[in-house]
């Protein structure tokens, strides 16, 4: 869950959409973006999340919408549950007339006791529900409240952005880069490898990769590797030195800082506490 990259998004069988209830602890995904719309609902506990430039908490209950190649990433200092539905471009772009230029109100704040609010709170709890028990025939009950939901964003929550495709542009010329950082995190990864993949001067090459991710080329790379410690921290039993050198960090003391900065205890602490 967790690269400033592209994200392949996988549908339920049979059905045209991507959903996900999890559960995590300390969870971190770091910047990515995907052609997919995206809802968050925080089931129990809270999220951050960050799109664009802007950070928000969504507390049990609330959720928020990312919109179609919308850079975003996301972050919880507790345990949480979270669903996730993912509505792909095509579906949406075969219903909705012109939807290249469309967009969504992502944050609902402001909609809190609203009569739509509470209504669109209650079809993403019924989807959590109707996705956790799978029962017979649980995929038209699903697609039935997920349709819903859209055409109560749809009619409400939409308008016409006619720069959109501009975003997008930037976004498709760092593709390249964010697979092949994706690819081989493991290993050294110059600036200048990066700035070629994407066919500029390194000077406007970082100039753009910061615009769009937010984060320095370096930052982001360490992200990358950060998190798939992270993960093998928590999954394996191998010791700390080699987690990190099988990921591609040399420097302890810069991965010791960046992590602890990230999660808030460090890698012993970490795994201490999933033990208890």
């Amino acid at each position: 869950m967790q690269q400033y990259t592209h994200e392949n998004v996988r549908s339920i069988p049979h059905l045209p959409i991507y959903c996900n209830r999890y559960e995590d602890y300390r969870q971190f995904s770091p910047r990515h973006w995907h052609d997919h719309i995206e809802i968050i609902y925080v089931v129990s506990g809270s999220l951050q999340v960050v799109c664009g430039e802007n950070e928000y908490t969504l507390q049990e209950n609330e959720f928020f919408v990312i919109n179609s190649n919308k850079i975003h990433g996301t972050q919880s200092y507790e345990r949480v549950r979270v669903l996730l539905v993912q509505i792909p471009y095509v579906y949406l772009d075969s219903y909705i007339d012109d939807y290249g230029h469309i967009r969504f109100r992502e944050c609902y704040e402001t909609e809190q006791g609203s009569r739509k609010y509470e209504q669109m709170k209650s079809l993403l709890k019924s989807i959590a529900h109707i996705y956790r028990k799978k029962g017979k025939g649980y995929e038209l009950r699903l697609m039935a409240k997920v349709n819903e939901f859209l055409y109560i964003l749809f009619t409400n929550y939409s308008y016409k952005e006619m720069n959109a495709g501009k975003e997008s542009r930037q976004i498709a010329r760092l593709k390249d880069v964010l697979r092949y950082v994706a690819k081989n995190y493991q290993e050294p990864i110059a600036l200048k490898e990066a700035a070629d993949i994407a066919s500029l001067n390194q000077d406007y090459f970082c100039r753009m990769f910061k615009k769009c991710m937010g984060v320095t080329f370096l930052e982001y790379v360490n992200q990358v590797r950060i998190n798939h410690i992270h993960e093998e921290l928590l999954a394996t039993e191998d010791s700390i030195t080699d987690i990190l050198e099988h990921n591609g960090f040399t420097n302890y003391k810069v991965f010791s800082r960046m992590f602890k900065a990230q999660f808030g205890m460090t890698p012993r602490e970490l795994r201490k506490l999933q033990e208890n």
